[in-house]
């Protein structure tokens, strides 16, 4: 007998789903997941990890560091970072342009590091001029950042962020959960040390697995520390010849998970990954082109928006979660509330991996027809504003 939830989807199977991750998957990663159960150390499963190694360096433009590929979320990567590369009383800076920010200051203080934080302005994204400044106060050895907070929608400038960090001989983090393989991002243009996201997001699979682009330099440091890396699971260097060569046992992974994963990467691939970065800015813009259109704010100013994720405010009277549920259980969409103190006035909307323009004219539409019954809403204007620079794509 099926699950209720199970059920629930055979009867609406075409909602879409329009949250800040997970995001819906094709059908080929659907059907690479649905396979019988095969063996971690099988011959097949071998080669398809070792494909996902070299499709994941495509994704991130790393052919100049190391590659790891590790089975858990998104949390995992960015605390196997912290556990690695930070010892007890290692000077930290943290840039907090929301929850997820916070989270990394969180972790790195568990793994015994003394950090200081620059905490931006909602909706700002961080001042290159502050954090130099703040960097040359002290000698820090590792800056912490968000490439886009899913929290906030807040997108940092990572080029500017990785040169300060640089000039001053500082390790440099960036947690891109929410912007590898829809946001503009290279690793070896960057000069970056650490780069990390999750499966679940722009890259279109499946929850489960995360993926790190390590320096060499991030590689030695580990090397170097005077404590031993006090995990099994998130020590990088133990991973690091297990993904030299998958053949080497470390931990089962989740096999299904990387299958999927393997199918969406080469989606990526053959899409392009500047096409992709180019269709998601179109998408972004044209979505919050409609969204201003229904006189609605959206939360980051123009210079701090990313193209993955936009957060808004909801009309003045109006519940966020009201307007959510409407959506979904009346019109088949699924977004998501504002985090934490902001779930009654915010809405985030994720429009990234498979999201497509007729999605985000079917939002636009679902979201005039709701608001439209308990606040002025000018009609048609959302899809009039948005319309011509889908088109124009």
């Amino acid at each position: 007998m099926l699950s209720e939830e199970v059920a629930r989807f055979l009867i609406d199977p075409d909602e879409i789903l329009m949250i800040p991750g997970p995001t819906s998957l094709s059908s080929r990663v659907r059907f690479a997941m649905a396979l019988p159960q095969q063996s971690h150390v099988a011959p097949e499963f071998y080669n398809a990890f070792k494909e996902n190694l070299d499709l994941s360096r495509y994704v991130f433009g790393n052919s100049s560091g190391h590659q790891f590929i590790i089975t858990g979320s998104g949390t995992i990567g960015m605390e196997a970072t912290a556990v690695s590369l930070l010892e007890a009383g290692d000077q930290v800076l943290s840039i907090e342009t929301g929850y997820f920010g916070h989270r990394f200051t969180m972790l790195a203080e568990i793994h015994g590091a003394k950090v200081e934080t620059i905490v931006t302005p909602l909706g700002k994204r961080a001042d290159t001029d502050q954090v130099s400044k703040k960097l040359k106060e002290k000698k820090f050895k590792v800056l912490l950042f968000t490439h886009v907070d899913t929290s906030t929608s807040v997108m940092n400038d990572v080029h500017a962020l990785t040169e300060v960090a640089k000039e001053n001989g500082v390790i440099s983090v960036c947690d891109s959960v929410c912007g590898v393989g829809g946001a503009k991002l290279n690793f070896d243009e960057l000069g970056v040390d650490v780069i990390l996201t999750g499966s679940q997001k722009a890259i279109a699979a499946p929850p489960g697995a995360t993926l790190l682009a390590v320096s060499k330099h991030a590689i030695e440091v580990m090397e170097r520390r005077k404590t031993p890396i006090a995990s099994y699971y998130m020590d990088l260097l133990r991973w690091k010849p297990v993904m030299e060569d998958p053949k080497i046992y470390l931990t089962t992974p989740a096999v299904q998970v990387m299958l999927g994963l393997h199918e969406a990467l080469l989606e990526i691939k053959e899409e392009g990954i500047e096409n992709r970065w180019k269709r998601h800015e179109t998408n972004a813009e044209a979505f919050r082109a409609g969204i201003e259109g229904l006189g609605l704010k959206v939360v980051p100013d123009e210079s701090s928006r990313a193209p993955t994720v936009t957060t808004f405010y909801v009309p003045s009277g109006t519940n966020a979660g009201e307007i959510q549920e409407t959506i979904r259980s009346q019109l088949g969409i699924h977004i998501a509330k504002g985090f934490g103190e902001y779930k009654d006035t915010m809405l985030r909307v994720g429009h990234f991996g498979n999201v497509s323009a007729t999605d985000i004219i079917a939002l636009l539409g679902a979201l005039e027809l709701t608001l439209s019954k308990s606040a002025k809403i000018a009609k048609g204007v959302a899809v009039e504003k948005a319309l011509p620079l889908l088109k124009s794509a």
